[in-house]
């Protein structure tokens, strides 16, 4: 058994076995219902290291890290008495090779159909002194948090594939959590959390249709057949040290988190620059889609999956462009959304629109759920279970230091914007991708730099 094994295959085949064929859950319909042509339902995940990938140990990582993450080899059929399922395949994902650098065009923006395609492709880019590998993959088989499990335990086994390694012990594996993955209901929750539950629901979902948030591409002409994309992938640029710095201090001491700052910083970004495009947002709402992570206790051990929410925080142009008073406004939402994992209402949601049939119309393309997308991975160190051993700058992969990674969701009709945060001990990075089609590259680096630089005046505290 070689030093990558933690349990013989036939163990882990036995183990799956009895969980496939395995049902969608809502999330997993819906995203999976939402894919298009022109926008495939794809997230990207970027892993930056120091060192050159050594193609031998990768292979042997990615064999070990697919096999703990089943949906990822597996595809979708329709089972006449259970729906929708996934069925586990023996394939392998594509694996693309280049040098460092080179941008990840083949396939990249085509649509992957899950009834017959494996929803993750890998771009592997080794260079003598830095080297990324790029997991771009559906969100029906995952979500970030997800995406990073798969990626810790990718480097946990190229770290024992690599010779002269000191083996680490890779994360916890319980494939028994997945039937309880975006299953967020509180078990037992008495009637007084039930009737807050249905008030939340009720309210939740009045305001979700009732507040029309205005999209940025709302001075655009609707979009044709034959329309060519302008850019592809995502963009990445960092907060200093020195502003990072900053703002942790001033947040703790106000009891308002980073988040709060973010999102805050995102809604007067998206109002000065959509205003500057033409568009008058006067009172207008602006939205923002936040997912959360509804994992509990011990779902660290759960194989690469969605389990996932989603909040939505719309706030007029009026109050937007009163940053003090829309910090205050915002950070008592924000803190009920978490203490009460309420993005789990969308989840019910979901299930009653599927229910009724209803979901062709919610996703008939016209209407804009959200004006732009902002998730916050963290640190994604803080995350990982296996001991990589530390290094200067990051942990010890085998020939390999990980410095972290980047990564957007995807961008949707209307929803024209998705930007995602990731943080390092000491600064902010923060990525972007932009509609394809209504926007240059110039444009989103605009976008993305006046964002970064709104952060960044908040490094100097409130009103800034």
């Amino acid at each position: 058994m070689s030093q990558l094994a933690t349990q013989p295959n036939s163990e882990t085949k036995s183990q799956l076995a009895k969980l496939f064929p395995l049902p969608l859950s809502p999330v997993e319909a819906f995203m999976l219902a939402d894919g298009r042509s022109q926008y495939p339902m794809m997230c990207d995940i970027e892993v930056h290291v120091q060192g050159t990938i050594e193609r031998g140990p990768f292979e042997q990582a990615l064999a070990f890290a697919i096999e703990r993450a089943p949906l990822f080899q597996s595809v979708v059929e329709r089972d006449k008495k259970r729906g929708l399922v996934w069925k586990l395949t023996d394939r392998m994902p594509e694996v693309e090779w280049g040098e460092y650098g080179t941008p990840c065009l083949t396939g990249y923006d085509g649509h992957i159909d899950l009834f017959q395609d494996l929803g993750l492709r890998i771009y592997v880019r080794p260079g003598s002194e830095r080297s990324s590998f790029l997991l771009h993959f559906h969100h029906a088989t995952s979500d970030g948090v997800g995406s990073i499990a798969f990626v810790e335990d990718l480097l946990t086994a190229y770290h024992n594939a690599t010779p002269g390694t000191k083996f680490v012990k890779p994360r916890k594996w319980e494939p028994e959590r997945l039937l309880n993955r975006c299953n967020a209901s509180l078990e037992n929750p008495g009637w007084k959390r039930g009737l807050y539950d249905v008030y939340c629901g009720i309210y939740g979902a009045s305001n979700f249709f009732m507040q029309r948030p205005l999209p940025m591409t709302a001075n655009k002409p609707p979009l044709g057949d034959d329309a060519a994309r302008q850019q592809n992938g995502h963009i990445t640029k960092a907060v200093s040290s020195e502003a990072t710095l900053a703002m942790r201090k001033w947040t703790s001491a106000q009891k308002v988190t980073v988040n709060d700052v973010l999102l805050r910083d995102l809604f007067a970004t998206l109002n000065d620059w959509m205003s500057d495009q033409g568009i008058d947002v006067g009172s207008r709402y602006l939205r923002i889609l936040m997912p959360q992570s509804l994992r509990g206790r011990g779902d660290a051990a759960m194989p690469t999956t969605n389990d996932i929410g989603f909040a939505f925080m719309a706030r007029r142009g009026s109050l937007i462009r009163k940053p003090d008073e829309l910090l205050e406004s915002l950070a008592p939402e924000t803190a009920a959304i978490r203490k009460d994992n309420l993005s789990r209402h969308f989840i019910g949601g979901l299930a009653a629109v599927q229910s009724l049939g209803l979901l062709p119309w919610m996703l008939n393309g016209s209407s804009c759920f959200s004006t732009a997308v902002l998730t916050n991975f963290g640190n994604s160190w803080r995350r990982f279970q296996a001991k990589l051993p530390p290094a200067d700058g990051g942990l010890t992969a085998g020939n390999l230091v990980y410095d972290g990674l980047t990564g957007t969701p995807p961008c949707r009709p209307n929803t024209a914007a998705a930007f995602c945060v990731c943080t390092s001990a000491d600064q902010i990075f923060v990525s972007l991708k932009h509609d394809p089609f209504h926007f240059t590259l110039d444009q989103s680096h605009e976008l993305l730099s006046r964002y970064v630089d709104q952060i960044t005046r908040s490094g100097d505290g409130p009103s800034a």
